[in-house]
């Protein structure tokens, strides 16, 4: 036998690229990858513990463990497993498995896959030492729907790192969601439509993380109170959140509310309520000295709510030197035009101006927001290294003090690095775009504009205008009403976009400099 199975390393690379543990694999062909590693694991002793580990690694359902057990110790009649009184010693087959599993599901999606009934439960709750049957977990999915999901803390051993939960039936097992609440759990993912006692099971489980002083890195749940939410600041080292923000305990919040609450390692807040008052309220008594992403989502937006608050205490936020990505969306469910909102000044997006970090930008409200020319100029100024910028609001197209092209003129200026613009503008007034080869060459990423509403008057000249100023673009995307102008242009970038990759391509095999456009 060759001397490259005496490595342990080469042999668990030459494994796993039989068994790729890709989603998108289809059945017949995630089997026979499977029978391949079953017959490789029989041929010789050297590659046989490998090849187990890698084919027993990701495993779901009990099914499959339990049919390890002496044949007459269990029993498949009308798609139902039963289990047949057995012995501590009968479990020994199932245990040398069942160490090597390392992702875990209690839930096996397979159509036609047989349902373990509860004489399964009764076995291994009698058979088994705690911990013994999935002693080396990391990953664990687990579903209150699950007949056995009341077992699984009795299952599982001390080394589970991640711990995803589907609470969305059998409201009487949500108790077992606290006992998983283990130190050693690094990430935690909760989906749940338990109502109520879903978010008591998950303002439990916060809490006992905190009481612990858990290790925990990550929340992800879709439903969480204003007071737990406060209360996961607790945990010093949560580095994501991401979560509704359920409105009902606001008001009997007040003294979380007067307290300034810091996440000293959070850097990635994700929150998404119904009422943008919560929002600010989050946003104004928090600090997160590290943070790196914010993105907040506001389902619902009124004639009373000022936004003023929301965006002054986000910009209070620059002090960090942290912030590179920023999403607000606000009202981000109501239709256009349907609502009135209070109007979005220029001073109210001035605090934003404070992030010269950013870049990644984008904003999303259904009301009147007055940009013009000088405020998009002050924009790139403040963010030199944005990338993305997504500014998606209502205003006058046509008026006077609306985005003209000299905008666009300003972002080529001072943002070299983007890349994507969301921007409506007054597309009828084009300014002069000669510009220096130097500072035509500092755009290389710039390749997508898309616009909604920008008036046109001649596609030919705003087609030369943007490839002049921004000779990597090559596409522009549109829902504008002068549809047929945009085609044009559209069209004509294309065009320019094939021509200019073939003069870079024909000067750079000359051997002329790489940087000229």
């Amino acid at each position: 036998m060759h001397r490259c199975w005496d490595v342990p390393e080469l042999t668990r690379l030459i494994v796993e690229s039989i068994d790729d543990h890709d989603p998108d694999t289809n059945r017949w062909q995630s089997q026979l990858q499977h029978i391949t590693l079953a017959r490789l694991a029989l041929t010789c002793q050297k590659i046989s513990g490998t090849s187990l580990d890698v084919l027993w690694e990701e495993h779901y359902g009990y099914v499959n463990l339990l049919k390890a057990l002496p044949a007459e110790k269990y029993r498949i009649s009308d798609n139902i497993l039963t289990i047949i009184e057995p012995e501590l010693e009968d479990w020994d087959r199932v245990l040398s498995y069942s160490r090597r599993i390392k992702t875990f599901s209690d839930v096996d999606y397979r159509e036609g896959c047989p349902v373990p009934d509860m004489s399964v439960l009764e076995s291994m709750t009698r058979s088994l030492p705690a911990g013994a049957l999935l002693p080396h977990v990391r990953y664990l999915f687990c579903s209150s729907s699950s007949p056995l999901f009341s077992l699984l803390p009795s299952l599982i051993g001390t080394r589970v790192s991640s711990i995803m939960i589907e609470l969305t039936s059998c409201s009487w097992r949500f108790s077992v969601v606290q006992e998983l609440a283990l130190p050693c759990v690094t990430s935690v993912t909760i989906v749940s439509d338990g109502g109520v006692e879903g978010e008591r099971v998950v303002t439990k489980l916060i809490s006992d993380f905190v009481r612990c002083e858990s290790l925990l890195r990550k929340i992800d749940v879709d439903r969480l109170t204003f007071s737990t939410l406060l209360h996961s600041s607790n945990l010093k080292h949560l580095e994501h959140l991401d979560t509704s923000v359920i409105t009902g305990d606001l008001v009997c919040s007040r003294e979380d509310m007067s307290v300034k609450r810091q996440f000293p390692a959070l850097l990635t807040l994700s929150l998404r309520t119904p009422s943008p008052s919560l929002l600010a309220k989050v946003v104004e008594i928090t600090t997160f000295p590290l943070l790196e992403q914010m993105w907040l989502y506001a389902s619902n937006l009124s004639l009373t709510f000022d936004p003023t608050a929301l965006l002054s205490s986000i910009g209070a936020h620059s002090s960090s030197d942290h912030l590179t990505s920023l999403i607000i969306a606000l009202g981000c469910n109501l239709s256009w035009g349907e609502h009135q909102v209070r109007t979005l000044s220029a001073l109210a997006l001035k605090p934003l101006l404070e992030l010269s970090n950013l870049s990644w930008m984008e904003l999303y409200y259904p009301g009147l927001c007055p940009l013009d020319d000088a405020f998009v100029e002050s924009m790139a100024r403040a963010w030199p290294g944005i990338q993305k910028l997504h500014i998606e609001c209502q205003y006058d197209i046509t008026a006077t003090t609306s985005p003209t092209m000299q905008s666009l003129v300003s972002l080529s200026q001072h943002c070299p690095l983007l890349v994507y613009l969301r921007l409506d503008v007054d597309a009828t007034k084009i300014p002069s775009a000669r510009l220096t080869a130097q500072r035509r060459a500092l755009h290389r990423k710039f390749s997508l504009w898309e616009v909604r509403l920008a008036p046109i008057e001649s596609a030919h000249k705003i087609a030369t205008f943007l490839s002049a100023i921004f000779p990597r673009l090559q596409m522009v995307c549109y829902s504008s009403p002068s549809r047929k102008e945009w085609d044009e242009v559209s069209r004509l970038i294309s065009a320019f976009a094939e021509i200019r990759a073939d003069e870079r391509h024909l000067i750079v095999h000359n051997g002329l400099p790489k940087d000229v456009d």
